[in-house]
């Protein structure tokens, strides 16, 4: 067996928080992996073959060009526009064979076999994820929802919650600012729908 870990601190902005992001597990060149560390810095959506922040800039500033942020720009960025983000995921055990497998359905196979541990949110998080709009950065799907219940489960949460996440497409392998209007739309529907 493989032992993955996401060691991608929670981030909650300073100021107000608008809304939050929640994904799976960091990308393999983010985590750590049977005690070793990923070389250089990391941070949430680290894979290029991520649109991620791309996705997210032409969503909040898509008057500019996007480009590739440093980590340090991405912090200014997510506290710029109050958005919070975590990982659900803290530890997988995987079989070897799957130990350079990024996908998800590696987490939900592992998550059968009780092999999963969750990350542990603060009181702080708690709060925020019973009162701001979420959004999940894969279309919902059996497999999603029982780490989402999992999830909040570990962490004292309502299972009940996982109805009120807005599930956008994935921004891997993507046109970024088409996707950015797919999100932009969705977002727009799910914040109605939130705030009424």
């Amino acid at each position: 067996m493989a032992t993955h870990q996401d060691e991608i601190p929670l981030f909650i902005p300073k100021g107000e928080t608008n809304l939050i992001i929640l994904g799976t597990m960091g990308s393999i060149n983010a985590r750590t992996v049977n005690g070793e560390k990923p070389d250089g810095e990391f941070f949430y959506y680290n894979n290029n073959r991520n649109h991620f922040w791309k996705v997210l800039q032409f969503l909040f500033e898509p008057e500019k060009e996007a480009r590739k942020l440093t980590i340090e720009e991405k912090y200014a960025f997510l506290e710029k526009w109050g958005i919070a983000m975590s990982n659900i995921v803290n530890i997988a055990k995987v079989p070897n064979k799957d130990k350079d497998d990024p996908s998800d359905t590696v987490l939900f196979a592992a998550h059968k076999k009780n092999n999963v541990d969750f990350k542990h949110a603060s009181p702080k998080f708690k709060k925020l994820l019973k009162t701001k709009p979420m959004f999940f950065t894969c279309r919902r799907k059996k497999g999603i929802e029982n780490l989402l219940e999992g999830f909040f489960e570990q962490n004292g949460l309502s299972a009940d919650l996982i109805d009120h996440i807005w599930y956008w497409p994935t921004p891997t392998r993507c046109n970024p600012k088409a996707r950015s209007l797919i999100w932009k739309d969705e977002m727009k529907e799910f914040l109605a729908k939130f705030s009424s």
